[in-house]
């Protein structure tokens, strides 16, 4: 599979053994200073993430949306939040690792966190408006199915959803043969550690949002900016070969 390969630590001889959400906790405390070093700057967040969740939160000026960030990891998004004048205690931030909390409460600060997985989180609060970005395709396909639920639960009605994941041509370009692969696989993360990743097709990743009960508006596959090739030439160029994102904007 290239650079892409089954996951070793989860394989049994004639079977499959399941990722745990605890196992990915486990994973971002060991990873969370390499990753809380790598996200704010990243090539990424500032030319494919952050422009989808500007275009996401522009209906919301001045309206006091209630936020959930789920899945927020060093608080990259909280930051960036309260940096479009979201008043702090209208964000709620969610994450599985304790380790990534700590960062994130001095990254943003006075702003709510919860320690939880997403496939039983449970919140007295309701949410005009969840962001959950590369958090899903840590999940099987059950655990995908239950963490929508309980996102679908706490968004409050006529709210909207924004979900970002790995693009499946992203991960599988250099051998499409396993685009259709539903399996779990080694992740080289840009930050130099590898990380479980759950494979599905596009197709998985939207019908099981529509048969939540979500209204999936729009269906995205940011592109990197022309400009961003001066300010980072290898980065532009490893971004710009193919799909990497996909953004899934929905609504209850």
């Amino acid at each position: 599979m290239g650079r892409y390969t089954v996951y070793a630590k989860i394989q049994r001889v004639g079977a499959k053994k399941r990722v745990k959400p605890s196992d990915i906790e486990k994973l971002y405390k060991e990873q969370a200073q390499e990753y809380s070093h790598f996200a704010d700057s990243s090539f990424s967040w500032l030319y494919l993430e952050k422009p989808v969740l500007d275009k996401v939160l522009a209906p919301f000026t001045n309206k006091h949306p209630k936020i959930l960030d789920a899945g927020c990891g060093s608080g990259r998004v909280l930051r960036y939040l309260l940096s479009r004048n979201i008043n702090s205690n209208d964000i709620v931030g969610v994450d599985i690792c304790e380790d990534m909390l700590a960062i994130a409460r001095k990254n943003a600060p006075n702003v709510t966190t919860v320690r939880s997985d997403l496939v039983t989180i449970s919140l007295k609060s309701h949410f005009d408006l969840i962001l959950c970005t590369h958090v899903l395709h840590y999940l099987d396909s059950n655990d995908y199915k239950r963490a929508l639920r309980n996102l679908y639960k706490l968004l409050n009605p006529d709210g909207t959803l924004l979900l970002v994941l790995t693009h499946p041509v992203r991960t599988t370009r250099h051998n499409l043969e396993n685009y259709f692969l539903r399996d779990w696989i080694v992740d080289h993360t840009p930050w130099g550690t590898n990380s479980p990743l759950f494979l599905r097709p596009i197709s998985d990743m939207v019908n099981e949002v529509i048969r939540t009960g979500f209204t999936v508006k729009s269906l995205e596959e940011p592109s990197v900016p022309a400009g961003a090739e001066k300010s980072d030439p290898h980065n532009y160029a490893k971004y710009s070969c193919c799909p990497s994102r996909i953004a899934v904007i929905a609504i209850k």
